[in-house]
């Protein structure tokens, strides 16, 4: 949206026509969604649409103009859509502090230990 030259205090609404899979691909890049994700999603009908609007914290959710009955009906997980009520009301300070839930896919191999166990090990060297 930088290339239009658009001034932050005037609002601004795009409209992006496109085939169903396209849009599920899109969707799926800016939402960060696993293709396991992306695979359960349902494309979008003749004529069908959805919503991604700036929630009051700033970020971008569907959640904002679209009921929890609409997104299961897409083929979202109650997790996705958990998520989508998180972008809704979440401040852009606060993103840092929000551990993704998809963020469990890309770790799960890692054991859980705590710092006992850690110290126990002698694999843990403290800073001086």
């Amino acid at each position: 949206m930088n290339r239009h030259h658009h001034n932050p205090n005037e609002e601004l609404n795009l409209v992006i026509v496109s085939h169903g899979l396209a849009s599920r691909v899109f969707l799926m890049k800016w939402f960060k969604w696993t293709v396991e994700q992306f695979e359960y999603l349902n494309n979008l009908g003749n004529c069908e649409f959805r919503v991604m609007e700036l929630g009051a914290g700033g970020e971008y959710s569907l959640a904002v103009h679209h009921t929890d009955e609409e997104m299961l009906e897409w083929g979202m997980s109650p997790e996705m859509i958990a998520d989508q009520k998180w972008r809704a009301n979440a401040n852009r300070g606060t993103l840092n502090d929000h551990c993704p839930w998809y963020l469990d896919a890309f770790f799960d191999h890692l054991a859980d230990s705590n710092d006992e166990d850690v110290k126990s090990n002698n694999s843990y060297l403290p800073l001086a």
